[in-house]
This record gives structure tokens, C-alpha cells and sequence, in this order.
């Protein structure tokens, strides 16, 4: 006698099967992919410090107190160029990243692709890190908001560096590029056309 009874899973039951095991991986690569970014930012946050002490022993032997960036630390080689944790073959961006000293304070900015930590005091315990999006004309008094001047010069008809930089970066670039040892930037000749633009960007905090 058949036993109509006995029969293996249907459509129905293997479909639910397959939706539970589903939902089981999404969630074990959600901990998987959390616990890798915990990693990445502590990597981030431990080269924001270590920039900012050799920033801080520029600032001794100099008796400056910056804005030190990365690059003059790169070219003084006081530090080497810090990988991006989230992009193990690119690099932070070196014109971006500063170490500013005030009332012996010192406090980082570096930026790795579009993750930043900004304008932090280095005795903080822990840093805040930001995602950031793409920078925007104009000033906005949006809160989580970073503004910045930024700046160029054109030279016969060509911006004399690829990308405009913060007055900091710019005057530091402009002095290597041409010898010069300018303070500020109204210390340039007014026969170089120098181009000026006020951006804004959006901060969003991830860990």
C-alpha cells in the first residue's frame, strides 16, 4: 500500500529553506564586514597620531606652528606617505592632511579617500571619523558641514597645479615650486593670477 503521506520538501518549503539560509548569510557578513571596518579605522586613527608626533617634533625643532602637512613631512622625510587603510594601494592624500599646534595643543586632519578625521585634538580618546562627499561651491551653514578657501594660479593660460589647494597647502606648494619663502599669500606678486573659490562639503560620522 502507498503511503501518500510520505513525500520530500515541495516548492513552497524548499523556497522558505533557501530565504532562512539566505538571511542567515546576509547577517554573517554584515558582522563579518562591521568587524573588518572597526579594524580599518583603528588603523586610521593610529596613523592620525603617529603624523601628528612627528608633526610635533617638526614644531619643536622649528618653533613653528603650522599648519605642518604631510607632504612637507614626506619631503623633510619625517614620515613616509600613509597607506589608505580602506584602499591598501592608494594612498591618504598628503596636500589634505595637517597637523595644526595651538596653545600646545596639536590637533590632525588626514584624509584617506573620502573617510576623513578632522581637525582633531590629539589628546581625545578616541577619534571621530568621517565619510565624506564631494566638495560643493559656495558656503552653506548646514550643520556636520566643512568649508574650506581654496586656491590656484594661472600661468599663461594654465592653472599652475593640476587640483586647487587650501591656502595652507597652496602657499607650501607654491614656495617649492618656485623657490620663493612667502608667508602668506598676499605676499605673492599681483602679476600672477591667483584664483580663489570658497567650497563646502558634507561630514557623515561612521564609527
Amino acid at each position: 500500500m502507498i503511503n501518500k503521506f510520505k513525500r520530500g520538501f515541495g516548492t513552497y518549503e524548499m523556497l522558505t529553506v533557501f530565504v532562512v539560509i539566505l538571511i542567515i548569510v546576509v547577517i554573517c557578513l554584515s558582522f563579518v564586514f562591521k568587524s573588518d571596518y572597526k579594524e580599518k579605522y583603528a588603523v586610521m586613527e593610529y596613523n592620525a597620531r603617529m603624523f601628528a608626533l612627528s608633526a610635533n617634533n617638526l614644531s619643536i625643532e622649528t618653533g613653528s606652528h603650522g599648519p605642518f602637512y604631510l607632504q612637507e613631512l614626506i619631503d623633510q622625510r619625517l614620515s613616509s606617505s600613509i597607506k589608505n587603510p580602506f584602499k591598501g594601494s592608494k594612498y591618504c592624500d598628503s596636500l589634505l592632511s595637517k597637523v595644526v599646534i595651538k596653545k600646545q595643543k596639536k590637533y590632525v586632519t588626514l584624509q584617506c579617500g573620502n573617510y576623513l578625521i578632522y581637525n582633531q585634538d590629539t589628546l581625545d580618546k578616541e577619534f571621530t571619523i568621517y565619510q565624506v562627499g564631494r566638495w560643493k561651491k559656495g558656503n552653506t551653514d548646514d550643520d556636520n558641514v566643512q568649508v574650506e578657501d581654496f586656491y590656484n594660479l594661472v600661468e599663461d593660460g594654465k592653472n599652475l597645479f593640476d587640483e586647487d589647494l587650501e591656502e595652507g597647502a597652496f602657499l607650501y606648494s607654491y614656495n617649492m615650486k618656485k623657490g620663493t619663502t612667502y608667508d602668506s599669500i598676499n605676499d605673492i606678486p599681483e602679476k600672477n593670477k591667483l584664483v580663489h573659490e570658497v567650497r563646502h562639503r558634507y561630514l557623515e560620522k561612521v564609527n
